[in-house]
């Protein structure tokens, strides 16, 4: 009978030391996509303001144009570099800590696949201007 105490014993005890560990990798796992979050996050933040430079220089150009071709594309950059600046202050907005544990890693998940997608904005928005105004 005291062995079958003993052996219930440890097998709580077990249990808890897993679930802990377990709990502690989640965190880590929670940690490093915050931590990767924040860095795509810093990476392209400072470059909001040559996106704004450049979209006033294509808005300048655009009235320069002589053709309706010149201005169409002239507008389709401009507007490029208003939805990456957008976007950002979109995601910047929306963006929480999650406070719930257990749906934490899906939620991190999804911010990093969305700033993922506002990088790339930006930087393409960034590389059509310049080509077009270094053209």
């Amino acid at each position: 009978m005291k062995s079958i105490k003993y052996q219930s014993l440890f097998f709580i005890l077990f249990c808890l030391i897993v679930a802990c560990n377990s709990h502690s990798q989640q965190q880590k796992e929670i940690d490093l996509l915050e931590k990767q979050i924040l860095l795509t996050h810093d990476e392209v933040m400072p470059k909001i303001g040559m996106v704004l430079a450049l979209r006033k220089q294509i808005n300048l150009k655009i009235d320069s144009c002589q053709t309706k071709d010149c201005q169409e594309i002239l507008q389709g950059v401009s507007f490029q570099l208003t939805k990456a600046d957008a976007d950002m202050m979109k995601w910047m907005h929306q963006y929480q800590k999650p406070l719930v544990h257990d749906t934490a890693i899906v939620y991190l998940k999804n911010q990093q696949v969305l700033i993922e997608q506002v990088k790339v904005q930006i930087l393409s928005s960034i590389i059509a201007a310049d080509s077009i105004l270094n053209y």
